[in-house]
């Protein structure tokens, strides 16, 4: 059965790779100083990422967003994201990291979120190195990569040497601890489909218990423990049957003090970033760059042993 799991996934990483966004920017319109890989080392191996310099002129330190792809924690590629995070580092002046992390079934829960929260501390490490502010960091990703972000930014509170000032959460896998055949769509064939949601949690998670951890299911955090948290822009679509815990997960932020900017989009189903609507897509992206946008402007203007919790969203 294993054996047999791990070959499916392989297969789906291998159509992952093929497929390409409907909704995607040219190169050129957001140039840069440059883009390289680097492999970062982690206790899973060097973890490759794509990093995303902007051609600015300022010698101040940047600061730094960490994109974390999707594809059900078992497929998908940084690649993916490429034109969406030149644009982020064209316009916002920063740099964006965006992290090939370790997939599952081959590396389950916790080994993705972990990896990636090791390779934001790495990050802050090398800050005088690299020329990055660690106290103006954020981290952000679509789908499965929600829940990833999510899981580090609450991982980071607290954090002596980095700060997380902002999260992006994009129609995120939030609650693997219900029955994907309850989570309703308003169309009758919508991208996510029970069998293969439950496919991508057998292959997450090793064991179902690990369902109710809040790593693994942050909608299942109470309030108290999600307090503190770093403002976040919630993203949902109206027809993707991962609208609901999306929009349980923003209330319940909100009810433990976090500034939360969400938006629903009508008429949109799951990836709709990556396969439109086109109006909806560049919207959503340009909601996204604003947060961003704020919460670094802010960042820039605190000290920094300061942690608010209510910065703008």
């Amino acid at each position: 059965m294993k054996l047999l799991k791990t070959l499916k996934a392989k297969l789906l990483r291998a159509l992952a790779k093929r497929m390409k966004g409907k909704f995607v920017y040219a190169a050129a319109q957001y140039p840069l100083r440059k883009v390289v890989e680097e492999f970062i080392p982690s206790a899973w191996g060097p973890a490759r990422a794509l990093f995303y310099w902007p051609n600015t002129p300022t010698q101040e330190p940047l600061p730094v967003y960490l994109n974390l792809h999707g594809g059900g924690f078992v497929a998908g590629v940084p690649e993916h994201d490429d034109s969406y995070c030149r644009r982020l580092a064209h316009n916002l002046g920063c740099l964006v990291v965006n992290l090939d992390y370790v997939l599952a079934p081959e590396h389950p829960f916790p080994a993705g979120l972990r990896q990636s929260f090791a390779v934001l501390e790495w990050l802050a490490e090398q800050a005088t190195t690299l020329g990055i502010d660690p106290q103006r960091m954020a981290v952000g990703g679509h789908s499965a990569g929600g829940n990833l972000a999510t899981g580090v930014a609450s991982l980071a509170r607290g954090h002596q040497r980095l700060r997380v000032v902002h999260q992006v959460i994009d129609y995120a896998a939030l609650d693997a601890s219900e029955d994907p055949a309850l989570k309703a769509s308003g169309l009758d064939k919508p991208l996510l489909r029970p069998g293969l949601m439950r496919f991508f949690n057998s292959c997450y998670l090793s064991d179902p218990a690990q369902a109710y951890d809040p790593l693994a299911s942050p909608l299942l955090a109470t309030v108290d423990e999600l307090r503190g948290m770093p403002p976040a822009t919630l993203i949902t679509a109206e027809y993707d049957v991962l609208r609901g815990e999306g929009e349980a997960y923003a209330e319940k932020l909100r009810q433990a003090g976090v500034a939360v900017h969400e938006r629903m989009f009508a008429g949109c189903d799951h990836m709709f970033t990556h396969l439109g609507p086109d109006d909806s897509a560049e919207q959503a992206w340009q909601l996204i760059e604003d947060g961003l946008r704020r919460a670094f402007q802010v960042g820039a203007g605190e000290k920094v042993g300061d942690n608010p919790v209510n910065a703008l969203a």
